[in-house]
């Protein structure tokens, strides 16, 4: 689907590409997503996300994943259609002109990955095929506590909205149009 080599001062450290997930890389999706629940600024716990969830994702054809060039998945992205959010409806002052929504969710980079701009190229690939699929705009939920995302997104052009109260955390509401 796509492909991107990482560099470091000028050489390529690793071939990358980003591609649906199969069901075969659900269990390597979950085990990343578990392997980030003590991350600094994750609101992740044993509770979330659950495989089920990753199951629903993968089998629903909504996950997006980074692999390695040895295979291994260095990132993970569900890309949720907006039906699938009923509950973001009324929290925000959303775009009122787009009429289809497409959410990303579930945004995870292996903790040797991150700090190299991963999570910006997991998100703009999402973004990518929510437009491919006729959605007019992406909207999504970020902690409040997340500094690092916040700066990502704002790089990425999104516009925040709101702020809301869920999940015992506070959210700062996100969108772009696509």
């Amino acid at each position: 689907m796509n492909w991107f080599r990482l560099w470091n001062e000028g050489v390529v450290v690793k071939d990358l590409r980003i591609e649906w997930a199969k069901p075969e890389d659900a269990e390597a999706v979950y085990a990343l997503y578990h392997s980030l629940i003590d991350a600094p600024f994750s609101t992740w716990s044993e509770e979330y996300p659950t495989r089920e969830d990753v199951d629903e994702d993968v089998s629903h054809g909504w996950t997006l994943i980074m692999r390695e060039d040895d295979g291994r998945i260095a990132a993970a992205i569900a890309l949720l259609p907006g039906e699938q959010e009923p509950e973001f409806e009324t929290i925000a002052p959303w775009y009122s002109d787009v009429e289809r929504w497409a959410c990303p969710a579930r945004l995870g980079v292996s903790l040797d990955m991150q700090g190299k701009g991963i999570a910006r190229r997991m998100l703009a690939a999402a973004m990518d095929e929510a437009r491919r699929e006729g959605c007019g705009g992406v909207r999504f939920l970020v902690a409040k506590s997340n500094p690092i995302a916040q700066r990502s997104y704002v790089k990425l052009g999104f516009d925040v909205c709101g702020e809301c109260e869920m999940w015992g955390e506070v959210w700062l509401c996100y969108q772009k149009r696509l």
